[in-house]
């Protein structure tokens, strides 16, 4: 079953400002210290789950939290993904989980990887930036979206030894079909230009990071 609704993930990392307010039809996940964030925001989960290593207000977590050991192979935030995808849901707004730990930060976009190969889309967000990850799909930057101002910066990076057929189109270099692979930045430094944009790849997995309005 697929949702209208978007699966919110709040982890222990950097608070973002720039929360939207989660619709009726959304699906609260709190992982670990995720549900210290949802406190001060005022926000209830729907499940709170973790193996509660980083939380400070433990005394307040609810009895039907889900405790998991400290040694597994699944971090809280990949736990909390794969729930938000047994729930029926293909839409991720991921918050408090950049910053911080650079390893918890990459293991994090790994995340989005795996769902981006599970037919979702994720999106992580701190208070400056925001990244996704996209597999033999697009992403669009209507000129409407908050962050397409000129000479506001994206960047597109290879997730893969060699992404195949990446396009670029509406930024200020623009790219058509072009094979990026994973040790070399070609496509770091873009710039938004006020057009729409579309960013896309035909074999492979890349990310893309794009900065946040003031």
């Amino acid at each position: 079953m697929t949702l209208n609704g978007i699966c919110y993930i709040f982890g222990a990392g950097e608070r973002s400002s720039c929360l939207d307010t989660p619709a009726e039809d959304s699906f609260i996940i709190a992982a670990d210290g995720g549900f210290d964030y949802l406190r001060d925001l005022g926000l209830q989960a729907d499940v709170v789950l973790g193996d509660f290593d980083s939380i400070r207000s433990s005394q307040y977590l609810p009895p039907d939290s889900i405790h998991y050991p400290k040694e597994k192979d699944d971090t809280d935030m990949m736990l909390a993904a794969k729930l938000g995808l047994e729930n029926g849901y293909t839409e991720f707004a991921i918050y408090g989980g950049l910053g911080g730990r650079l390893d918890h930060t990459l293991a994090n976009i790994q995340v989005l990887a795996y769902l981006a190969r599970h037919g979702a889309s994720g999106i992580l967000y701190s208070d400056s930036y925001a990244v996704t990850v996209i597999h033999d799909s697009s992403v669009s930057f209507p000129v409407s979206h908050p962050a397409n101002q000129p000479e506001n910066t994206c960047s597109v990076f290879a997730f893969d030894d060699i992404s195949v057929g990446v396009s670029i189109k509406g930024l200020k270099y623009q790219l058509s079909e072009v094979n990026l692979t994973n040790s070399y930045p070609l496509g770091v430094s873009n710039e938004f230009t006020g057009k729409d944009v579309t960013i896309s790849v035909e074999k492979g997995t890349i990310v893309v990071l794009w900065y946040l309005p003031e």
